[in-house]
């Protein structure tokens, strides 16, 4: 592993406060003595007008800084594509597309070629791969998917660019099982590999944060079902709810509290020291591969939390306490399920972010979901 060379490409920084799996992946493979660069892109002046989470960085754009052993770079272009659609202006927005992935930026092409691993991640960073293999003729890309591209809601041209790219992707990565048939007709092999956690962040977590008796917590925006909150708040007015990095509730229900986002590390005492943690989902046609990808609900299952979400999100876990979304007589059953539960160890592994690391290294003896 020592000498690894290896490029992750996300629209994500590693630099800023908000912590997700692709900045825990850098940390394990820097961990395994391999030679980390994080390469950001989807950023311009107009992210200035956005609530892009990277805007603290402005001045620090398309310079190379070392952070925590971690070589960073956000791309600052002229302009880049927006991440949906502009209705009947849609053919402007395909131009964009096609003009950013062509233009200049000697410091991505200079990593790609220099690498021996390149990971793409799914989101904006996928219409990139065609340009990433041009630089790296001989480097392993691995296209590792979080989230499905219409999931989170992506411009059309991301996925089409992907599909034309697929011949540039070595081997393909979902965090859930339910994901690997939407790449059925790629051509190469597509592998399982869930979500880890930071174990090591988990250790030492501070003091109880709470003064109330009873309390919810969730950490977390994507797919936020605020209706849910509003609900379980309203059903149980003796249980404090405690909402960190979520989007805004209406109402302002008297037992739930609003942080807004904080570093991970400050978010494990609300975490741990909960009686229950809430994963609120709306409800999507194709969100079922939160069961296995949800690195909430795994937070919750290494910290033998139960767990409350909707039934989609359950899957084969017995932790996990179903309902269906916007039914209150079931989400108030879920909640009461939980609340009175005992949080059982069987089937409650979960990996630590060396061994997925270690996995992805490893993929030529791994066993394919989808073979090529």
């Amino acid at each position: 592993m020592s000498g690894r060379k290896i490029l992750l490409i996300s629209r994500h920084d590693y630099r800023t406060g908000w912590r997700a799996g692709r900045h825990f992946l850098a940390d394990a493979f820097r961990d395994l003595d391999a030679s980390v660069q994080f390469f950001s892109v989807g950023f311009s002046a107009l992210s200035m007008l956005s609530d892009d989470h990277r805007k603290s960085l402005f001045a620090r754009a398309n310079e190379w800084q070392e952070v925590d052993g971690i070589n960073c770079y956000l791309w600052r272009s002229p302009l880049h594509p927006f991440g949906r659609g502009l209705g009947k202006f849609e053919n402007l927005t395909n131009a964009l597309f096609r003009w950013w992935i062509r233009s200049g930026s000697s410091a991505l092409d200079e990593a790609a070629g220099g690498a021996d691993l390149i990971i793409v991640e799914s989101g904006i960073s996928a219409a990139l791969i065609g340009r990433v293999r041009k630089s790296a003729p001989d480097a392993k890309i691995i296209y590792f998917v979080a989230d499905l591209l219409d999931t989170i809601g992506a411009h059309a041209f991301i996925a089409d660019q992907l599909y034309k790219d697929r011949h540039a992707i070595d081997r393909i990565v979902v965090v859930a099982r339910a994901m690997a048939p939407h790449f059925r007709d790629f051509g190469c092999p597509v592998h399982f590999i869930p979500h880890g956690v930071s174990k090591r962040d988990f250790d030492g977590i501070g003091a109880s944060p709470y003064e109330t008796p009873r309390n919810i917590a969730t950490v977390g925006s994507m797919l936020f079902d605020a209706s849910c909150v509003t609900i379980a708040a309203s059903a149980f007015p003796d249980v404090q709810f405690h909402l960190i990095g979520t989007p805004g509730i209406e109402g302002n229900p008297d037992n739930v509290i609003e942080y807004g986002r904080m570093p991970f590390r400050e978010t494990l005492p609300y975490l741990k020291h909960a009686d229950a943690g809430i994963a609120p989902y709306r409800f999507r046609s194709d969100a079922a591969y939160l069961a296995d990808s949800s690195l909430k609900l795994m937070q919750y299952e290494y910290l033998r939390l139960p767990a409350i979400c909707p039934d989609f999100a359950v899957g084969d876990k017995i932790n996990r306490h179903g309902y269906k979304p916007g039914e209150p007589d079931s989400i108030a059953r879920a909640i009461q399920a939980a609340l009175g539960s005992t949080f059982s160890d069987e089937a409650s592994e979960v990996l630590d972010w060396k061994d997925v690391a270690n996995r992805l290294l490893a993929l030529d003896q791994d066993q394919p979901l989808i073979n090529s």
